[in-house]
């Protein structure tokens, strides 16, 4: 298995989405939402979007480290995220993110 989506309910009634690698490593937190239809939505516009490599938007944060913005086709930001030491790291993180996301596997937490 090359990886999976946890779906997380939080004590307060939210949602956590995560992508997981094989190993189990947090790829992405996708963030908290209100139900989970909102946190199945999420995780299918990342599916369809993660596969497109333009849609990884690489920045610099104030620190110097480097990050990305995954974008839809309408430019709006699904996620972002968190900061890596360098620029090969970052694209081998987004290589694996392209690779991983599309999963449909999804473990309930």
């Amino acid at each position: 298995m090359s990886g999976w989506f946890e779906l997380r309910r939080n004590n307060g009634g939210s949602w956590r989405l995560r992508l997981k690698a094989a190993d189990a490593q947090t790829l992405l937190d996708t963030g908290v939402y209100e139900d989970r239809d909102a946190a199945e939505e999420a995780m299918a516009l990342f599916r369809e979007n993660c596969v497109h490599e333009e849609r990884f938007v690489r920045r610099i944060d104030s620190c110097g480290k480097n990050y990305f913005k995954l974008r839809a086709a309408n430019k709006e930001v699904i996620v972002r995220s968190h900061l890596y030491d360098s620029e090969p790291t970052l694209d081998k993180a987004i290589e694996t993110i392209m690779r991983v996301g599309a999963t449909r596997q999804v473990k309930e937490a």
